[in-house]
């Protein structure tokens, strides 16, 4: 039985007091995958999406790969140590994105889907 993306919004929310970072990151499949894989040390794009796709979690192409990471700087999930590189940009996350990646990974969808049935 599937459930509505409002219930689990509203269930999300009042259960685990999430954030509105958490929240984006679970609505985007790629983007969650990304985000709970991002090392805690420094790290380069193409580094991190060559060990998504070889794990074959996800398929990325660089350009998805980029997009995802420029979304989570904006947010201050993490930053670009490098800015002037146009090419080998070095990223680190931010603590705010460590506290983002624990709320993450304390959410357990299959309670979710256990309490919708």
């Amino acid at each position: 039985m599937s459930i509505s993306p409002l219930y689990a919004f509203v269930y999300l929310k009042s259960m685990y007091k999430l954030d509105k970072n958490i929240i984006w990151l679970l609505r985007g499949s790629q983007r969650k995958v990304v985000f709970l894989n991002l090392p805690k040390d420094p790290f380069m794009s193409n580094k991190l999406r060559k060990e998504l796709n070889e794990k074959k979690e996800t398929s990325l192409s660089l350009r998805e790969m980029s997009r995802h990471l420029r979304d989570f700087e904006k947010r201050g999930l993490i930053n670009c140590i490098n800015k002037e590189d146009p090419y080998n940009k070095i990223y680190s996350i931010t603590k705010k994105g460590l506290k983002a990646l624990q709320g993450l990974k304390k959410i357990d969808l299959t309670e979710l889907s256990k309490k919708a049935t």
